[in-house]
């Protein structure tokens, strides 16, 4: 990497060191702080990033005698970029920084919402993070920022100055200043954390380099300072994105003993090809993941300089990665890919620039590309290998690619290492084919943490590495992954086994609704930017990435999750324990966006021994269809499978009518029972699913008066029987009490199977 885009990179995420120094030493001018604090606590002697640092605002630029050449002017003009995306005004270097100013919630502004709601001050390390009232306001002290100041010392002491440490360098801004405000100025939204803003800063200061670069533009005082007006209106950035196809078919498409497991293991395998691909292209263009906007879920945002050099870089690595795709698993995979040309006032949605506009042409190329993706050549070559009648296929996901041992590659080493995937917190990619094949001649491996300082990376085949859900930082460290790992067993039938009466699992599909809309018009115009969709996506990842693993460790859920991505959620768990995770789920989230966003989720309860593409397949359908009800809603399927089964409920209704008054009921009435057992529930159930006319209402009726007390029988048992016996015909000719009623019995139902019971 080029060494003064390195100090471009540098200089943005250090630029408003300042800010947190002012926190701990109360000083008004926070760019003469921040050069002081790098060169004399930090020990950075880099003129050039400590230039930067001084020079990022005009007004002491205008002072200034740096040369016509300086990067100062890259990073200033990229700091005006990132603060008019952030939709705030460019500060000046002695703009007063209140240390009192908490970080406001992003989803304050989300969907014509009008909040105020704030962020403890805290690091990324300190747990979840929910935004409360501004009654519940907690000032930054000095000593929190001191200690802020301290730690980021600690670690710049510590590491060289090259591209080879710039991720590291964004971990632990990103560990230190996500809840500290970019923005203390109480006329603004103050939503975008120092971290955020700084993030963005070196992205673009970056693609400004090289944009420069390729136009051979060396005045950068003239282009970016005296007329940074008519470079604002350049398109001198681009907007790439790219959607892996085939995603759930490649997961969930298997048969084998020991399919949780590799259900864990191939979503955890696509996660990391996507990364692949993102951290290849940044390697290959020189740039930092400063640059990535958003990955998850197959699909990302990269923002990059618009140069010949950067398309040709992206027209050759997506067109190796599918041509790879094709090789190792046929049509099964594909990844579409696109770019548009866009300038800083499209990125600041000002004038006449557009941001919205961006994904709105993207989405509109990648559908183009989906619908026409292969080649007549592609076809051909897929053609010529089509599977021929007898030939074995993978008896684990049944492609017929390098079979060895019935197995095909890929599975076979996903099965060597399936463990480690899922235990492992650190993660390798070799140019090499010792571990799970990856494009661009790549492998993946899991190792523990001393090896790649040792072993790894003094070896030529070493490319990079990743540390999962644990900060790490150090030499060609990509990043930190956050990934939704948890699980207390390994197999459907333990899971199965730790169920409360039926032995059964439960299969939870989840996503939130309308988060594309979100993402494109959910902030009005006024307030959509680049910083606050990354803000944006940033939080949603976290949640369903990483807080999703400490929730459900906390309500001690037995389950795994399969799949926890940027938006969506795949669970497999003791039944029993399903809808308690999806309340669980629904809560937070609820919590977290401040009510701005909500879930729509689908449940199953399955044999583990039902096939697993049919699980996936009914629980989506589930999803959908709590989806196509209005969605906020959460719809359950009983075990039998049937159409007629499918129930589809508010979260609160199910919360509290389902379970808090009439499954309430029923345990109220039957517990302890002796004489009436659930042979009577089974026959109630038999007359609500089927109560269409007077007849078996009168039927439903007479039933439940057989089971009236005789005259001899105590006055609290009468009662008891009133109550219940009235509750029961009330809500039967309700039709929507009746549907709560009939969930109801299902859950209690399966909830008291004992012995043999249990496997019926």
């Amino acid at each position: 990497m080029d060494l003064d885009k390195i100090r471009v990179i540098c200089g943005g995420l250090l630029h408003d060191i300042g800010k947190p120094v002012y926190g701990s030493k109360k000083s008004k001018n926070h760019s003469l702080w921040g050069r002081e604090f790098l060169k004399n606590e930090a020990k950075l002697n880099d003129e050039k990033i400590l230039e930067q640092i001084k020079y990022h605002h005009g007004d002491m630029i205008e002072e200034s005698e740096i040369s016509d050449n300086s990067l100062a002017y890259i990073t200033y003009i990229a700091d005006n970029i990132a603060s008019g995306a952030d939709r705030r005004k460019a500060g000046s270097s002695s703009e007063e920084f209140n240390i009192n100013t908490p970080l406001k919630s992003v989803f304050n502004i989300l969907n014509n919402n009008n909040d105020s709601r704030i962020y403890k001050p805290q690091t990324m390390e300190s747990g979840i993070n929910y935004p409360v009232s501004e009654s519940e306001k907690i000032d930054f002290s000095p000593e929190v920022y001191n200690k802020i100041c301290v730690d980021i010392s600690d670690f710049l002491k510590s590491i060289e100055y090259t591209g080879k440490y710039a991720n590291s360098l964004l971990e632990i801004m990103e560990t230190d200043c996500s809840f500290v405000p970019s923005s203390a100025n109480s006329n603004e939204a103050s939503d975008i954390s120092l971290y955020d803003h700084s993030k963005i800063t070196a992205a673009v200061g970056s693609c400004v380099f090289d944009y420069l670069k390729e136009n051979k533009i060396s005045d950068y005082k003239f282009e970016l300072y005296k007329n940074s007006e008519e470079f604002y209106k350049k398109k001198a950035f681009l907007m790439f994105s790219f959607d892996i196809s085939g995603i759930q078919d490649f997961i969930y498409t298997i048969s084998s003993k020991g399919t949780l497991k590799m259900l864990r293991s191939r979503s955890f395998y696509l996660e990391m090809l996507s990364e692949h691909f993102i951290d290849t292209i940044l390697e290959e263009t020189e740039l930092s993941r400063a640059n990535l906007i958003y990955s998850g879920g197959g699909h990302g945002y990269l923002l990059l300089a618009n140069t010949a050099e950067t398309k040709s870089v992206l027209d050759r690595l997506h067109k190796e990665i599918n041509s790879w795709c094709l090789k190792t698993f046929k049509n099964s995979l594909y990844t579409a890919a696109a770019y548009t040309e866009c300038s800083a006032n499209d990125l600041m949605n000002k004038d006449e620039g557009d941001y919205s506009a961006i994904f709105t042409e993207l989405s509109h190329k990648l559908s183009e590309e989906k619908s026409g993706r292969y080649s007549a050549c592609d076809i051909l070559d897929l053609n010529r290998g089509r599977h021929k009648y007898g030939e074995r296929e993978c008896r684990i996901c049944h492609n017929s690619n390098d079979i060895k041992n019935d197995v095909c590659v890929v599975c076979d080493k996903l099965m060597a290492m399936s463990n480690k995937i899922i235990d492992g917190d650190f993660f390798a990619v070799l140019r090499s084919d010792e571990g799970l094949p990856l494009p661009f001649g790549c492998s993946l491996v899991c190792t523990d943490r001393k090896q790649p300082t040792s072993e790894l990376m003094t070896g030529g085949s070493y490319v990079r590495c990743y540390s999962k859900n644990k900060m790490h930082t150090g030499l060609n460290s990509a990043a930190k992954i956050w990934v939704g790992d948890y699980h207390t067993d390994k197999e459907f039938s333990d899971l199965a086994d730790k169920s409360t009466g039926i032995r059964r699992i439960g299969v939870m599909r989840a996503d939130v609704d309308n988060l594309g809309k979100a993402f494109v018009s959910g902030f009005d115009k006024e307030n959509m930017s680049l910083s606050r969709s990354a803000v944006f996506s940033r939080k949603l990842s976290f949640f369903f990435k990483k807080h999703i693993n400490k929730l459900f460790d906390e309500a001690k859920i037995n389950a795994l999750i399969v799949y926890s991505g940027g938006d969506d959620v795949f669970l497999v768990s003791a039944w029993s324990d399903a809808v308690k995770a999806a309340m669980i789920l629904r809560d937070a989230f609820e919590k977290f966006t401040g009510g701005t966003l909500t879930i729509s989720a689908g449940i199953g309860i399955y044999s583990p021994t039902y096939p697993i593409e049919a699980m996936a397949y009914e629980s989506g359908e589930l999803e959908t269809a709590s989806k196509e009800k209005g969605r906020n809603k959460i719809t359950l399927l009983s075990s039998d499978n049937s159409e007629n089964a499918k129930y589809t409920f508010g979260w609160d209704e199910l919360k509290e009518k389902v379970i808090g008054e009439k499954k309430k009921c029923l345990e109220n009435y039957f517990n302890g029972q002796t004489e009436h057992g659930r042979s009577l529930l089974y026959n109630l159930l038999d007359y609500l699913r089927n109560i269409s006319d007077k007849i078996n209402i009168a039927r439903y009726a007479y039933l439940l008066s057989r089971i009236e007390p005789d005259k001899d029988a105590g006055e609290a048992e009468k009662e008891k029987y009133g109550i219940f016996s009235k509750q029961m015909y009330d809500w039967a000719i309700n039709k929507e009490d009746r549907l709560q009623l009939i969930m109801a019995i299902y859950l209690y139902v399966y909830e008291t199977r004992t012995g043999e019971e249990r496997e019926a």
